[in-house]
Parts: C-alpha cells; structure tokens; sequence
C-alpha cells in the first residue's frame, strides 16, 4: 500500500461533494424539464437540453450519494499517480457513466418519438 497523501490531488470534504451534486442534479432536471416542455407544447425541443439533461441529472445524483471517484480510490489507499482519465474512474463510476448516458440517450428517443405524455 501506499500514502495517498503522496499524491497532489487534495480531496474534498463530503458535505462539499453532495452539495456539488445536487447542484449538478438540479441544473440536469432543469434542462430535462425545458426540453419536455418545449416538446410538449412547441412540439420541437432542444436536442442539448434533452441529451445533457438527464446525464447531469444521473451524475449529479451519483456525486451528491456516492461521492467523488478520486475520494473513493483515495479511501482504497490507493495512488492516484499516473491515473487519469478513463483509468481514473472506479467501477461505480464507469456504472454511473454509462447510466448517465443511456437515461439521455433513451430520454431523447421518448422525445424526439413522442413517447412523452402531453
């Protein structure tokens, strides 16, 4: 094992991290909410807000519960020297991209197919 103080990052206090993501949270229903109302009542919508939408909403989720994946490996004892990007993401994380970008992917469909309740 290593000292994960060893390494630059600095993490973040928790209380930090779930305020961040539900601020994340919000601003991803909010754009998910626009672009169903822009659907439902213009009858076209914003393809950005549809996608990004419900992505933010999962992630910000995801932050605001679980915390951050830097945090998570840091916990672990483990060294985040030579990590990033991809390699960076612990598997809850990966689990919670590809949630993230199914919902926005799947909400899109429902809108641009008008599957969503007028």
């Amino acid at each position: 094992m290593t000292d994960p103080q060893i390494s630059a990052y600095r993490p973040r206090p928790r209380w930090m991290q779930a305020l961040a993501g539900a601020f994340i949270a919000a601003m991803g229903a909010g754009l998910a909410w626009f672009a169903w109302h822009q659907a439902t009542s213009e009858g076209q919508f914003s393809l950005y807000a549809a996608f990004v939408g419900p992505a933010f909403l999962v992630i910000g989720l995801g932050l605001a519960v679980f915390g951050g994946y830097r945090e998570e490996r840091l916990a672990r004892g483990e060294n985040l020297d030579g990590m990033d990007g991809f390699r960076l993401l612990t598997t809850r994380w990966r689990i919670i991209l590809g949630v993230s970008l199914a919902s926005a992917s799947l909400y899109t469909l429902a809108l641009r197919l008008g599957w969503v309740p007028h």
